[in-house]
């Protein structure tokens, strides 16, 4: 397979939180007094009652106060170059404020309450508006705000800590945190409220219509569960426990992905009504991405890199014959044919499809920093290494398959990724450009971004 390098050399190590997030899985919700968590569901059995540690309060050092000189690397390519880029992104900035930008970092519009501390930001599956939740003095809201700058706001009970637009833009589902753990609400957006649905820990979520909702719930049931039916919300609930994996999958045609335990083993299936078709068997948790067309998933046993999981996994897929699956690395398997390719990249911790299902993005731990590749047709493209921003790492990295379904990096055209992290010793939002030879555009400042679906 051809392959096309980018260097970026980073003189810097990884922090004491990436390595944590990345080993454990699991996450801790935030105090409804502290500022709002932007994690999802956390692995049983994790701790949920103190937030993460912020690297400047655990004795890590700011990486551009201690990172030596970088090496010189390849010129970054000129913030002109993404003048062709099309879609808006959304960010956080360093003052916890949600801006809305073009591509190229120009004409930034804040459209959060400077009074607030803010999190969460998810576009609409149109990209007509954002989403966000937000904190301060009078409570915690949920706040939306067009491409305009039009901003309502409902108040809540607390602030989320993930959000997630049904298919029609009707409804917001959400996950955050109360007394007895997290619960799941869903908002009204026309008549600007929110209601309560399920209680559990963990929880993960995937819209299954523009109504229904199918979900991951305290590890033991895959359930059906109504926006609009207040009264008996929960629906169709499968009497099978669910397997060692994170969040559920529903496909364009209804079928859904997910892990449950048959004839004692870890097995992802494919869900079609309440019948599961073995696609692969596992010893140890998984995590999936499934590419936008249904076509293909993409999963790996979960890498542990405090070395505590050296040894590989195997995996049995049901088409074929058993192949053997190495920890932290990534199988892409075509649920049509059964065929599968095993990418060559250890370590990986996260990775997302192109909106056109042609390339996934893999992140992998690389020395002391981050590395992305881009597993194109036409062979692996090596992108940037960066040191990720705390709120990238500590927030989203852990469960970066849940966000996988409500947000995206990638440009709406495929042909570009959006991250925050440091590069070189500067911080800041980056734009990276798949099929370029060049480093990545620093186009802003700020602490995550995502990229609208159109």
């Amino acid at each position: 397979m051809a392959r096309r390098s980018r260097p970026i050399l980073v003189g810097m190590a990884c922090s004491v939180a990436l390595l944590g997030a990345c080993s454990t899985g699991g996450g801790n919700a935030d105090d409804a007094s502290s500022e709002p968590s932007e994690q999802v569901a956390p692995a049983e059995g994790a701790t949920t009652t103190e937030p993460p540690e912020d690297p400047s309060t655990n004795g890590a050092t700011d990486p551009a106060d201690s990172a030596p000189e970088a090496e010189p690397s390849l010129p970054p390519v000129s913030v002109d170059d993404l003048s062709e880029l099309t879609g808006n992104l959304v960010l956080i900035d360093s003052d916890e404020q949600v801006v809305i930008t073009q591509p190229d970092g120009s004409l930034p519009l804040v459209v959060s309450d400077p009074d607030t501390v803010n999190s969460q930001p998810t576009w609409s599956r149109n990209g007509s508006r954002v989403a966000w939740t937000s904190f301060g003095a009078d409570g915690a809201t949920l706040s939306l705000a067009t491409g305009e700058g039009e901003v309502t706001s409902v108040p809540v009970v607390s602030p989320a800590f993930y959000l997630s637009w049904s298919p029609d833009d009707t409804w917001i589902g959400g996950l955050r945190p109360t007394a007895g753990g997290m619960e799941m609400f869903v908002a009204d957006i026309e008549a600007q409220t929110d209601r309560q649905v399920s209680q559990a820990q963990p929880f993960y979520f995937d819209w299954a219509d523009d109504d229904a909702i199918v979900a991951a719930l305290g590890s033991q049931l895959l359930v059906d569960i109504s926006a609009s039916d207040a009264v008996n919300p929960l629906r169709r609930p499968l009497e099978l426990p669910l397997g060692a994996f994170q969040a559920p999958t529903v496909l364009p045609d209804g079928d859904v992905i997910a892990a449950l335990i048959l004839d004692n083993e870890n097995a992802l299936v494919r869900l079609t009504g309440a019948d599961p078709e073995v696609i692969a068997t596992a010893d140890a948790p998984m995590l999936i991405s499934v590419s936008p067309d249904g076509q293909r998933v993409a999963a790996v046993v979960a890498p542990d890199v405090g070395g505590q999981q050296a040894e590989s996994e195997v995996i049995q897929f049901q088409f074929d014959e058993p192949i053997e699956l190495e920890t932290g690395r990534v199988t892409i398997i075509d649920l049509g044919t059964g065929e599968s390719q095993t990418q060559p990249q250890e370590q990986v911790v996260a990775f997302s499809w192109s909106p056109d299902s042609t390339t996934l993005s893999l992140l992998s731990l690389n020395g002391s920093a981050l590395q992305w590749t881009f597993s194109t047709p036409e062979g692996d493209v090596d992108g940037a290494e960066f040191f990720p921003s705390a709120r990238f790492s500590q927030r989203y990295l852990p469960f970066f398959d849940q966000y996988n379904l409500s947000s995206t990096a990638w440009s709406p055209t495929s042909d570009a990724i959006v991250f925050a992290g440091t590069i070189d010793n500067e911080a800041g939002v980056f734009v990276d450009l798949v099929s370029d030879d060049a480093g990545p555009a620093r186009i802003t400042e700020g602490e995550i971004a995502f990229w609208s679906p159109n």
